[in-house]
């Protein structure tokens, strides 16, 4: 049936979000407009969560949100280097 301590343990980290949730927090959508602005700060070096905190709180919490966000990264990631390439000489 599964190790008790793993259930156990997701059952903890289920609780820690339930509790966590605050006033404040956003919904994915919400969560999905400011993705761009954070995915920007974050690869100019700067601290998004100073600056959209309720952002890093919903990644944490959401699982899908945080993969649309990864994805988004990862995209960013490689237009920057399709980017650095030289033109294509015909």
């Amino acid at each position: 049936m599964g190790d008790p301590q793993i259930k156990l343990r997701h059952l903890r980290d289920i609780m820690e979000i339930i509790f966590s949730v605050q006033e404040e927090d956003i919904d994915c959508d919400e969560c999905g407009e400011h993705l761009d602005v954070y995915a920007d700060k974050l690869r100019d070096g700067e601290e998004p969560a100073e600056i959209l905190p309720s952002v890093k709180r919903h990644l944490e919490q959401c699982l899908c949100c945080r993969e649309e966000f990864e994805a988004l990264l990862t995209m960013l990631e490689a237009d920057s280097i399709d980017d650095s390439l030289p033109p294509e000489q015909p």
